[in-house]
């Protein structure tokens, strides 16, 4: 890297820090997603893979999101535990230079699936990251698993691995969304731990949620809801809201990140 760069690298990551990244037609807000790392697909249940946010997602003034620790106990608690760390300027100049490392300035959307053929039910690791040309996005199947990979998935893999170190040990503070995700499902009520509540939210005839794959339907909302899960577990089931006849549905509910598509 020539000092040119890095000194570059140095003023765009104070600049960051300070008041966003510029976006063409001035600062971006601070609360507005530069980067977002999410793992889709392998094989998982499909409740599973509805509920799984991103794996990291990086704000304009230096914030990170991040999924915090959750045990392995089951019933768990039903809001999964997201956090949010500061990066210092030092830290932002890192990751912009990785960034650079990946390519991801001159990538408009590209898929890389050449380990398909040798490793099954992987995930596929994806990073965007926006700048003031747009949106650059990158797939990558079974990252990190690769017997020989390129320097650009190794940039990647380590990318990830400077989030995982920095997050472990990070001054971190519950992340507080503006919005929620909530999606609805067939129930199964378990005898042993069985806990059947009163609908929580506002009247609900389902009319404007979307359908999703099998029989799931979902709904933003305000993070305003948020309390209204704040006991429940994984293995809470809630009445119909309309026929209380009908079996018991199931509540998928989390945070979403700035940068993600609604229910898509």
């Amino acid at each position: 890297m020539t000092n040119k760069f890095f000194g570059a690298l140095v003023s765009v990551a104070l600049v960051l820090a300070a008041c966003g990244v510029d976006q063409g037609g001035g600062e971006t807000p601070v609360d507005e997603p530069i980067l977002q790392i999410v793992s889709e697909g392998g094989f998982v249940p499909v409740e599973v893979a509805l509920n799984t946010g991103p794996r990291y997602t990086l704000l304009g003034d230096g914030r990170l999101i991040f999924q915090g620790f959750q045990t392995m106990e089951f019933p768990g608690r039903l809001l999964p535990p997201y956090m949010v760390a500061t990066l210092d300027g030092g830290q932002l100049n890192a990751v912009l230079a990785m960034v650079e490392d990946i390519g991801l300035p001159d990538i408009e959307d590209e898929v890389d699936d050449r380990a398909a053929g040798m490793i099954a039910d992987a995930s596929t690791e994806v990073i965007t990251y926006w700048d003031e040309n747009g949106v650059h996005r990158l797939s990558v199947y079974a990252l990190g698993f690769e017997e020989s990979p390129s320097d650009r998935n190794a940039a990647f893999s380590e990318l990830i691995e400077t989030f995982d170190r920095f997050t472990a040990s990070a001054d971190a503070v519950p992340y507080q969304p503006e919005q929620v995700k909530v999606a609805a499902g067939a129930g199964f009520v378990d005898p042993e731990f069985e806990d059947i509540r009163e609908w929580p939210l506002e009247a609900t005839d389902f009319s404007d949620w979307e359908e999703l794959a099998n029989g799931w339907q979902c709904k933003v909302f305000d993070g305003s809801i948020t309390p209204a899960f704040e006991d429940s577990t994984q293995a809470t089931s809630w009445q119909h809201p309309n026929d209380p006849a009908a079996d018991p549905l199931v509540l998928l509910v989390r945070p979403l990140h700035p940068g993600e598509p609604g229910c898509a």
